[in-house]
């Protein structure tokens, strides 16, 4: 039975030998390649930096997302330097080269810069060091890779380093995303200290989605639902809705008064009938529907004081309106999305 590296079990994938000669060991590089970069489209950079993704295996602190990537980065470029200098001279580093063969020590030791490097920075090293990592593996050749002298240098810097850590990294984004679908913030206060950093923290959210849906064919908006009933437009189309609705009752508050509930109807019924009544939209209109409301939105939320904006209720309609509401929304599409261009099962 063949096993899909992208879809089966984890534990169905290491029961396959990746080693055997029949492999193709690029396309079982490039299929875990894939499952790996999937599991975090769609997180907010808060969560990348939270502890407890696992334990220390050297006893120090709990790792989190981004030093687990990081590691994975650093033995990539580890490798990159190793490997180059093995073409060169024919030998291969040993153990004892990575503090004595202790390498949960030496993996402890590295876990700057990692912890506190940017998000973007970090992904982008990797997206960079694996083509250059590729390139020289591809000059060795599979059948050399395969010997007992090569085969933990490339094999355990690539997918076989991905598939060691999948197994975490899966688990522990899986729990952020559904957190951050349900509205955690991942930090204990998301309020700003002013308007700045409120505008600030709604672009680099707003940059994430539109990175995502920019990755999205048109002909897949109104394909397979993303959500049960809901399209992407759908999805789209309902963070336009919010953002017309929280415009409108912050541009009718007045200091003092007290804020509006939810729809009379129900949230729920309002959202359905609200998402039917925009059906016939084409993926561009929804778009610029929900440019124009995110904007609309943004122009009401400078016109409110500071006070008001960190109030309970206005918080509420001007951050769960905006960018708290796309936050949700990033959680489903953006793992949605880095699956789309998969091949079939």
């Amino acid at each position: 039975m063949t096993v899909d590296l992208r879809r089966a079990p984890l534990v169905a994938v290491r029961g396959v030998d990746l080693r055997a000669p029949e492999r193709d060991l690029w396309a079982d590089e490039t299929a875990i390649h894939d499952r790996l970069i999937a599991t975090w489209p769609g997180l907010d950079q808060a969560a990348w930096r939270l502890p407890g993704a696992a334990p220390s295996d050297a006893g120090g602190p709990d790792w989190s997302l981004a030093e687990h990537v990081g590691h994975l980065v650093d033995w990539q470029e580890l490798a990159i330097d190793y490997t180059r200098r093995a073409l060169d001279t024919g030998t291969w580093p040993r153990d004892e080269d990575y503090a004595g063969g202790d390498f949960d020590r030496f993996n402890e030791a590295r876990r700057d810069p990692w912890r506190t490097i940017a998000r973007d920075e970090l992904l982008g090293r990797f997206a960079a060091s694996r083509p250059r990592l590729l390139a020289l593996a591809a000059d060795i050749g599979a059948e050399t890779i395969r010997t007992d002298a090569v085969w933990s240098w490339i094999y355990l810097t690539l997918h076989g380093h991905y598939l060691d850590h999948l197994g975490i990294i899966e688990a522990w984004t899986s729990s952020l995303l559904q957190r951050q679908a349900d509205g955690d913030p991942f930090v204990e206060d998301p309020r700003p200290v002013d308007h700045a950093a409120f505008v600030a923290a709604d672009a680099v959210i707003e940059a994430d989605l539109d990175a995502v849906l920019r990755t999205i064919p048109p002909d897949r908006w109104d394909g397979d639902p993303l959500t049960p009933g809901w399209s992407l437009r759908d999805h789209v189309g309902h963070l336009a809705d919010w953002g017309d609705e929280g415009a409108r009752v912050i541009e009718a508050h007045r200091p003092g008064q007290e804020w509006p509930a939810d729809p009379d109807e129900g949230v729920d019924a309002w959202n359905e009938r609200m998402v039917l009544a925009h059906r016939d939209e084409s993926s561009g209109e929804t778009i610029d529907r929900w440019g124009e409301a995110r904007d609309r939105l943004r122009g009401s939320v400078a016109r409110l004081s500071l006070d008001d904006l960190r109030s309970p209720d206005g918080w509420s309609w001007a951050y769960d309106c905006l960018y708290g509401h796309v936050r949700k929304h990033l959680a489903v599409i953006g793992p949605w999305a880095a699956r789309l261009g998969w091949p079939a099962a």
